[in-house]
């Protein structure tokens, strides 16, 4: 069901209640709910390729769901003997990386549950990435290796003495950024895709997040201490060029970064802190160009390719759409549970988050209408009020529509 067109100053107050969620939009929001999902359990972790037209979910329920943009119902569901941990999407969707719990690495296409092949580093594997056209993927992983795959399997592994947590790798696969870290250290890494051995590295602090532009030209890390191993806490910034690691520049916080993300030109950069903070900056100036506070914990931070749109999941059940250069918040949506995840087309066009619950929701950032979905579940009640017109629609044999 859809409601038809509205001016975004009409609408004061929309509350879903919605597979033991409340969505509260806040005055003056104007957006589209795609689809919802609801997996067996809390969902880990949620990709969307570039394109917006592949979605993957991992799940404690100890399934892979692959979905189409188009529709809810998984286009398939791999059902594995771990717990599925992370994903990443090549640019159309065509190819699916994946690591687990219990170390198992493995690629997917979009055509089959059947994996092409499925790699052991035998602990956690925290973050894996691909390349747009689906050539190269690389993985980091709790057994203190990072490694490059490319279709057919393993290329090399490098062993160091820390877990890899953060990795990213440049569109043409050769150059792959990443971070390591383990109790009180860590470094961010360098790599070109021919040799395991680092081109460079550097940090001494814990190293949460990296992030690399397009043409593997600018590297951008997020690190830091914090109150659980050493006071004061504090954090960094640190923006690199491929060519040194020495950094172009570093901006400090007092307390650590936990994600950072690069524009697919290395000019734009955004972050967020566990000091509950979002930042956006111009890669030539290490003054902000905007900061925001947030309600809670950012869990989670996506950028579209131009920088333009950052989507943001907190511990306190938000999820947050930026429009960096308005320096506003386009949405901001509360539920009932932590969103867990969060990711975001690469025009922006599409946001894609889940949380504790297994609640999963497929976004239109920028719509101009608001779709209503309604699900099978008795006594589902959706209020909308604006300034004109009060509906409310009450799940009873037949959804109805009821006009003051």
């Amino acid at each position: 069901m859809r409601i038809g067109k509205k001016k975004s100053s009409l609408m004061l107050i929309f509350s879903i209640f919605l597979l033991n969620s409340i969505i509260i939009i806040p005055s003056g929001t104007c957006f589209d709910m795609i689809w919802n999902f609801r997996a067996g359990d809390w969902i880990r972790d949620v990709a969307i390729s570039d394109d917006g037209s592949t979605i993957v979910a991992c799940s404690y329920d100890q399934k892979i769901y692959l979905f189409n943009r188009e529709t809810n119902v998984p286009l398939w569901t791999y059902e594995s003997s771990d717990i599925p941990w992370i994903a990443a999407l090549s640019s159309k969707g065509e190819y699916i990386i994946t690591g687990s719990n219990t170390g198992f690495i493995r690629l997917f296409t979009k055509d089959s549950s059947v994996p092409l092949w499925s790699h052991d580093s035998g602990a956690t594997v925290g973050a894996v990435a691909i390349t747009p056209d689906g050539s190269y993927m690389v993985a980091g992983s709790n057994d203190n290796r990072l490694y490059m795959f490319d279709r057919n399997g393993l290329l090399w592994s490098y062993h160091t003495g820390d877990s890899f947590v953060s990795v990213a790798i440049s569109s043409n696969g050769e150059l792959i950024a990443a971070a390591s870290s383990s109790g009180d250290h860590g470094k961010v890494y360098l790599f070109n895709k021919a040799s395991s051995t680092p081109l460079w590295s550097y940090g001494e602090e814990y190293v949460f997040s990296v992030d690399i532009s397009s043409d593997g030209e600018y590297i951008v890390s997020g690190s830091g201490r914090g109150e659980y191993w050493e006071d004061p806490p504090v954090g960094e910034i640190a923006v690199f060029h491929n060519s040194s690691s020495t950094p172009l520049w570093n901006f400090y916080t007092s307390i650590f970064i936990n994600s950072v993300s690069i524009s697919s030109n290395g000019q734009l950069i955004a972050a967020s802190s566990a000091g509950n903070k979002f930042y956006f900056f111009n890669r030539q100036n290490l003054n902000t160009v905007w900061t925001h506070p947030l309600q809670e914990y950012p869990e989670d931070l996506a950028m579209s390719h131009d920088g333009k749109y950052v989507a943001i999941g907190l511990k306190s059940g938000n999820i947050l759409s930026f429009d960096t250069s308005a320096r506003s918040v386009i949405w901001d949506m509360l539920f009932l549970s932590e969103i867990e995840s969060v990711d975001i087309s690469s025009n922006g066009d599409y946001v894609v988050a889940a949380n504790h619950l297994g609640n999963m929701w497929l976004f239109s950032n920028t719509g101009t209408d608001l779709a209503v979905i309604i699900t099978s579940i008795t006594g589902i009640v959706i209020i909308l009020i604006t300034t004109v017109v009060v509906i409310l629609l009450k799940r009873k044999r037949k959804p109805r529509v009821e006009t003051e």
